[in-house]
Formats: structure tokens, C-alpha cells, sequence
């Protein structure tokens, strides 16, 4: 019997041995998945440039994640805004053509959805149960989650940088998809970014991967890429907003946020020039963009107590600005700077650029500039 059992317990053994191996191998297998040299299609660097710029015709959907390590207070009436850059946001995306698409933003507290028609957009806000139609242009508009989808962020960030240097990156699977990479280097040392690097589907251009490293850094502080995604038109149902009904608030507006309200309330213009570089022309007479490429940056002309709050919790996490007259204060996080000003009129600037670029600004600014 003793020996037997011998017999047994030893053959016992060995069978858990062989169990144990496999479930190792198996368990094994995502990482070295992981560590073997992806190949993607062969495509030049400028062949891909000019892919990912047209990619705007390409239907997808699909699952990403958008991530943002920048130390930014949640500001007065912006914390949607201050939200894209400071934490994860998860979206899911449907995309038939320009004229056509859905961005879900999805958190543990709400969801809000934003389509695009034809007609108008249309922003539904599950939580509160409010539809709001859009309609008319959006010259200038405060960012939102469809702006950080990798293909939405992608192709604004190579528009942008259509001067500045572009070098090849090793290809990446993502979402799993053997993508093409490249990155761009900023000519301009006005910017805070040292390098951009993108990874879209080599075949049809869709960006998929986007990673933002300040100067200095030497890890991305900030990154969206795909999770999930299908490079195909989706349903049409999936598109259709929905309908207003009983018990559903519904409204009709010229303007999603709060650009437009601000505007409305004739706070006056901005300066035709800020540290060297003229206005863009809009039909919005309280915002404005100066600079080119990355290093680009907003200013905003805020009303009476929306400036106050918005001036004193940037004061309260920022550092002062000497000015020639009234007040300002600039934060830096590394990547994103912004400054608000206090004389005639409050005015809140934000950009990829310097400190150094924003103090000149807000000299300008406090000095009268007009």
C-alpha cells in the first residue's frame, strides 16, 4: 500500500507539474506578444503625414482613454475644461464623416454626448436629462472631450505643427493594430512641448495614439490612444440624437459654452497684437488666438465677477506678475500655462507656451494694450 501510494503521489505530481508549465506559458504569452517587434505596413514619413491630414474621411468607432498629468486647479465655470487635462477621461466615439459623428464622455457621475448632424450639433446630458441644439458656427470655443479623441487631437496637432521638424518612430501595436509612428519637434522655442508623437493605422491615416512631452520631461503628460477600434461607418441609429420628449429639457442655443454667453455680454475687445504676434480674425469680440504652430495661446476677456473668482484661484496656486498697472498672476504646469490679468478688464490667457512668453502678454495687457 505504502508503495503505491508512492506511485500515485509521484504521478500526482507530475501532473500538476504539467499543469503549472502550461498555465505559465499561457500567462506568459501577452508579454512576450509584448515584447516582439511590431511591423506595420511601409509607408514613408511623408506619405503618412499627408494620410493622417486626409484621415478625416476614414469611418471608425471605438473605446479610448485620454490621460492628463497637468497640476491645474479646477477654474470657475471651466471645470469640465480643467477636467480633460488633469485626469482620465474615458470616451467612446462613432464616426461616419466631418458632418456626421458622436463623442461620448463618459465618468462614474454622468455622461455627455455630443453629436454632429448635418444641421446642428446637439449636446445631450444624460445626468441632467437636458438636450441642447446647437446651431450656427463655433469660431472659437472652449475644448472638449471630442477634441482629445486620438484622431480629433492628432490631426489639430499636425496641422499646427505644419513647420516644425518630423522624424520617424518605431511602430506600435494599438488597440490591436500594427500602427505607424512619427514624431514632431517644435521649431518655435516659445512652446512647452518637446516633441509630439503620433501612431496612426498606416493604410488610411487614422491617428490612434497621441502622446504630449513637455521640455524637460521625459515621460508624456499627457496621452489618448484607442483601446478599441474598428475602422468601419456605424450605424446610423447610433448617430440620431435623441428626440425631445415629456419630462426631457430641451433647449436651443448660438453656442455650447460659455464663450458665448461672455461675448454676448459685450465685454469688450482685444488688443490687434500680443508679444509680436496679431490676432486671428474671429467673430468673437471677447476671445482671440495669437502666435503659430504649437506655440499658439488663447486670451479670453472675462466679465466683472466671473473674472474676480477665475483671478483669485489662479492668485491662490500660481505666482504674481509685476504689470504696469492692476494685478496678474501666471501657473505653469509644466506643459500648459496660463495666466489671468486684472486692470481695465479681466482677461484669462492659456497656451502650450512659456511663462517667460505670458509675462510679456500680460505686461501688454495691463499696460492698456488695445
Amino acid at each position: 500500500m505504502g508503495a503505491h501510494r508512492t506511485v500515485v503521489s509521484a504521478q500526482a505530481r507530475r501532473r500538476w507539474i504539467v499543469v503549472l508549465a502550461a498555465v505559465a506559458v499561457l500567462g506568459s504569452l501577452p508579454v512576450l506578444a509584448g515584447l516582439r517587434p511590431v511591423r506595420a505596413a511601409e509607408v514613408g514619413l511623408a506619405t503618412l503625414r499627408e494620410r493622417i491630414a486626409a484621415s478625416g474621411r476614414q469611418a471608425h468607432e471605438g473605446y479610448a482613454l485620454s490621460s492628463g498629468l497637468l497640476p491645474l486647479p479646477a477654474l470657475p465655470d471651466l471645470e469640465q475644461v480643467t477636467a480633460l487635462v488633469t485626469g482620465t477621461t474615458e470616451l467612446r466615439t462613432w464616426y461616419a464623416a466631418p458632418d456626421r459623428w458622436r463623442v461620448d464622455v463618459v465618468d462614474e457621475a454622468a455622461e455627455r454626448d455630443l453629436y454632429q448632424t448635418p444641421q446642428a450639433q446637439y449636446a445631450w446630458d444624460y445626468g441632467q436629462n437636458q438636450l441642447t441644439r446647437i446651431v450656427g458656427a463655433q469660431p472659437v470655443r472652449l475644448p472638449r472631450g471630442a477634441d482629445v479623441t486620438p484622431p480629433a487631437l492628432g490631426t489639430r496637432l499636425l496641422g499646427l505643427a505644419a513647420a516644425d521638424r518630423f522624424t520617424p518612430l518605431p511602430a506600435r501595436r494599438v488597440a490591436g493594430l500594427a500602427a505607424a509612428g512619427l514624431r514632431i519637434v517644435p521649431a518655435s522655442a516659445d512652446t512647452t512641448v518637446a516633441h509630439v508623437d503620433l501612431w496612426a493605422d498606416p493604410g488610411t491615416g487614422l491617428p490612434l495614439q497621441v502622446e504630449v512631452t513637455a521640455r524637460g520631461g521625459s515621460r508624456p503628460v499627457f496621452v489618448t490612444r484607442f483601446l478599441e477600434v474598428h475602422l468601419r461607418t456605424p450605424d446610423a441609429s447610433v448617430l440620431t440624437p435623441p428626440a425631445p420628449a415629456a419630462g426631457m429639457g430641451f433647449t436651443v442655443a448660438d453656442t455650447s459654452d460659455i464663450l458665448g454667453a461672455i461675448d454676448r455680454l459685450g465685454v469688450g475687445g482685444l488688443p490687434a497684437r500680443l508679444a509680436g504676434s496679431p490676432r486671428e480674425a474671429t467673430a468673437v469680440g471677447a476671445a482671440g488666438a495669437y502666435g503659430a504652430g504649437l506655440a499658439r495661446f488663447v486670451v479670453v476677456a472675462l466679465p466683472g465677477r466671473l473674472g474676480y473668482r477665475t483671478y483669485g484661484r489662479l492668485r491662490a496656486f500660481g505666482q504674481a506678475v509685476t504689470v504696469p498697472q492692476g494685478e496678474a498672476a501666471v501657473l505653469s504646469t509644466g506643459l500648459l500655462t496660463v495666466l489671468a490679468v486684472r486692470a481695465d478688464r479681466t482677461y484669462l490667457v492659456a497656451g502650450l507656451v512659456q511663462p517667460a512668453l505670458l509675462r510679456r502678454v500680460a505686461a501688454e495687457l495691463a499696460g492698456g494694450a488695445a
